[in-house]
């Protein structure tokens, strides 16, 4: 038993020694607390939300129904939003399921990319209009958590002001009114728990439809990568096997393509039916504009033949209108379903087909009735997608129909370039520009190549590349024929605002109407080749890509030093300065051509002016064109400031000559057309620059005189302060002819001068008495100083004449 209690003590012994180190251990683990947190409190629990006091329960209570009924109001607005969402979701998962039907259909059959390029349109559109509903109801989703917190916060206080009112005794009138105001808190707050739950159910509908979307974008993503991939490789039977199967497959694919249409359709109708009144309604306000329009032009176009012609497309104000609006229906019917977009384009065609009748030449009719029929075999083509062998029978008759056009046109002689005067073989009818004929002569050689070789690539069931072929040339055709009925249309319009008021009124416009009329066509023209361009390898599903290569090459950065160069800021910065110089030159033009002839300015004024905002905007350009080189203008300070040190040992002469300019320019005491005299030099100042002025002689040549001198040196300035100029004559009588008689002879010649000025008057003084000849002296004034010369000589003659004919003796 001894050794039993020995045991037990050494065991109990062993583990207090064990507890004690292991406590030790863990307090050496264990960071020291620092003395600021030893200090600290524990944290207390949350504070019990405090009881309104008695006093104020009424006016609280007021508070918080006015407050609860702007809740109510918010949440009434949103629920019916809501359910605008809820019933435009519905249709949509109708639309969205009838044209994933379609497109599965259509994606099956290998589709050409004529065909994947409106899917992919189409699904774009839906993507970023279920992404914008996303970002609504996210936001309504936060507007009502925050609404509910407001909720919470309130409910906690007047249960608690509920829960007190046994303690205050509080009045049963103050305690039903506490009472209401809980039960509408708790109304309010499950009003918005139902819609806040309505809202997570539409998110979660609407991520469903943006996972199908997103799953549809990537078929025709791999479809558009595929039939770029396979454009040699034989995707289809020969046309000789086609017949075989073309009536089952009539039968077993048409009803099911005509039925996921018509649901797409009933659907997209259901869910936007605005489209159509809101395309209705533009029309009928733009006939209306142009109609308008019409009637004011109409006089002066009587009196300007350059309005005849915009005329021509204002007195079909209705087709103009429809023409116009069409500009318009990628927006209002971008998920529209193919037979309706193919619909509004037939509309458009009928107006489109008026319009040009009458800004075409009658030999290029032929062209356009082509273009008609092209276009409607394209929309067959592809309303009949589902259907492979129907959509290849349109096809190969369009790309035949369009072969044996153009051999026709190119055999008929209708549109031949102008030649030289010496070859007079076949000519341009007049007025059809010899660069457009020549450019639809191109095009239509081109056809002749494309054309044959689509038909033959399409029998022999190289399908994809055959559509691929056809439908790069007919796009391109079709889209440049759009854009050249564009241009003409606004062609006309730029004529009308170049003729009326307010731009006609403008003297800049008035002088200089033809050369701003060349400018904005040649813009036009620009802005149409890039549009084309981006439509056409967007088409192609290149743009994206040659954006990124583009991108990545302009981003390539090449360091010098601590400045990092790249070819981007590099453009950026030439554009920048390049921008500027045109900003200056255009305000430079307005002023001069229009502003200075309104107001009545000192000479060399406006020179003086345009000179300094020309270097103002240029050094703004400038230094904005540096921020965008990615240079750190602070350090540009400093730069400037070392080399300032510099300039002024260096470039001494320089400076002085620009600061001299710039007093030149101030102070003005020699302006642009001032006759000046430095240095036994005369002429007339042609121009101040920055560093020196050019003076032009009376013998013709120009002297480049540093501004410098013309501040440091003596200048005579014959026409400081205005155009006068004197002129002398001397003449010599013979003694004992009658003083009087002279003198008034010489004033009545001078008076009668037609370059004489009349003030001030002529003045005749005797200078000079010998026994030779008394000398006379005639002075007067011209204010034509340019030709003071001319005006001296025509004077001595006619004095010369006056004294021959009075019979006076000239020594």
């Amino acid at each position: 038993m001894t050794n039993c209690l020995k045991s037990s003590i050494v065991v109990t012994a062993l583990l207090a020694l064990n507890f004690v180190s292991a406590t030790i251990q863990a307090e050496d683990a264990s960071p020291s607390p620092s003395p600021s947190a030893s200090a600290s409190p524990p944290p207390s629990a949350t504070a019990a939300p405090t009881p309104i006091a008695l006093d104020q329960v009424p006016a609280e209570a007021e508070s918080a129904f006015s407050e609860l009924h702007q809740i109510e109001d918010t949440l009434s607005k949103a629920r019916a939003a809501l359910e605008s969402t809820d019933v435009g979701l519905t249709n949509l998962k109708a639309e969205i399921k009838a044209r994933m039907a379609e497109d599965a259909r259509i994606l099956a059959e290998n589709p050409s990319l004529d065909l994947l390029y409106p899917l992919r349109t189409t699904w774009q559109t839906y993507t970023a209009n279920l992404t914008n509903s996303e970002q609504d109801l996210t936001q309504r989703t936060a507007n009502l958590e925050d609404q509910l917190a407001t909720l919470k916060q309130m409910n906690q206080v007047w249960q608690a002001t509920l829960q007190s009112a046994p303690q205050i005794n509080m009045p049963p009138a103050v305690l039903q009114r506490v009472q209401k105001v809980v039960e509408r808190i708790d109304k309010t707050k499950r009003t918005a728990e139902s819609d806040r739950a309505q809202v997570l159910t539409l998110q979660n509908s609407l991520l469903m439809q943006e996972a199908r979307v997103r799953r549809a974008t990537a078929a025709i993503a791999r479809a558009q990568s595929q039939a770029l991939k396979d454009l040699l490789v034989r995707d289809g039977q020969p046309i000789w096997t086609a017949p075989r199967t073309l009536t089952s497959e009539l039968q077993t694919q048409s009803d099911e393509s005509l039925a996921s249409q018509w649901n797409a359709t009933s659907a997209f109708i259901q869910r936007r039916p605005s489209s159509f009144g809101v395309h209705a309604a533009l029309i009928l306000v733009l006939a209306g504009l142009i109609q308008w329009l019409r009637r004011r032009i109409r006089k002066p176009a009587e009196a300007e033949p350059a309005l005849e012609r915009a005329l021509s497309i204002l007195d079909l104000p209705v087709s103009t209108a429809f023409v116009l609006s069409s500009l318009f229906g990628p927006v209002l019917y971008s998920e529209a379903p193919r037979w309706i977009q193919a619909l509004i384009g037939a509309v458009v065609l009928v107006p489109t087909l008026l319009i040009l009748r009458r800004l075409l030449e009658r030999n290029l009719f032929p062209i356009l009735y082509a273009l008609v029929g092209l276009y409607l075999l394209t929309q067959l083509r592809l309303l009949a997608a589902s259907v492979p062998s129907l959509a290849r029978f349109f096809f190969l008759v369009e790309t035949g129909g369009g072969f044996l056009f153009l051999a026709w046109f190119l055999r008929s002689g209708l549109v031949a370039p102008k030649r030289s005067e010496g070859d007079k073989l076949a000519t341009a009818k007049p007025g059809a520009s010899d660069r457009f004929s020549r450019a639809i002569l191109l095009i239509a050689k081109i056809g002749l190549i494309v054309f044959p070789a689509a038909v033959l690539a399409n029998i022999l069931g190289y399908i994809n590349l055959a559509n691929l072929l056809a439908t790069v040339f007919v796009r391109g055709v079709f889209i440049a024929a759009i854009f050249y009925v564009a241009i003409r249309v606004l062609d006309g319009f730029v004529v009308i605002a170049l003729q009326v008021r307010p731009l006609g009124a403008l003297r800049a416009v008035q002088l200089h109407r033809r050369m701003l009329y060349r400018r904005a066509c040649r813009t036009l023209e620009f802005l149409a080749v890039l549009f084309w361009l981006d439509l056409m390898l967007n088409f192609l599903g290149l743009l994206n890509p040659a954006l990124a290569k583009i991108g990545d090459l302009l981003n390539a950065k090449v360091g010098m030093g601590s400045l990092e160069l790249s070819l981007g800021r590099l453009l950026a910065f030439a554009i920048t300065a390049w921008a500027a110089f045109l900003i200056s030159k255009f305000l430079r033009f307005l002023l001069e051509e229009d502003v200075y002839h309104r107001f009545r300015l000192e000479r060399g004024l406006p020179y003086a002016i345009s000179t300094m905002l020309h270097y103002s905007i240029l050094l703004v350009g400038f230094v904005v064109a540096l921020g965008a080189l990615g240079i750190d203008l602070t350090k540009i300070t400093i730069l400037a400031g070392a080399f300032s040190v510099g300039v002024g040992f260096g470039l001494q002469n320089v400076i002085n000559n620009f600061v001299s300019g710039l007093i030149l320019l101030f102070e003005r005491p020699i302006k642009i057309g001032d006759v000046i005299e430095i240095e036994g030099t005369v002429g007339e100042v042609r121009r101040i620059g920055i560093r020196a002025c050019v003076i032009r002689t009376g013998q013709g040549s120009e002297i480049i005189v540093p501004n410098g001198a013309l501040i440091s040196n003596q200048v005579t300035n014959w026409t400081f302060s205005d155009r006068a100029r004197a002129i002398e004559v001397s003449v010599n009588v013979l003694p004992g002819a009658n003083s009087q008689r002279v003198v008034e002879l010489l004033k009545t010649t001078a008076t009668s001068e037609p370059g004489v000025a009349s003030e001030p008057a002529p003045q005749v003084y005797v200078v000079n008495f010998s026994a030779g000849a008394i000398t006379f002296q005639l002075r007067a004034w011209t204010d034509r100083y340019q030709d003071w010369a001319r005006v001296r000589s025509d004077l001595a003659v006619a004095v010369n004449s006056a004294l021959v004919e009075e019979r006076i003796a000239i020594a």
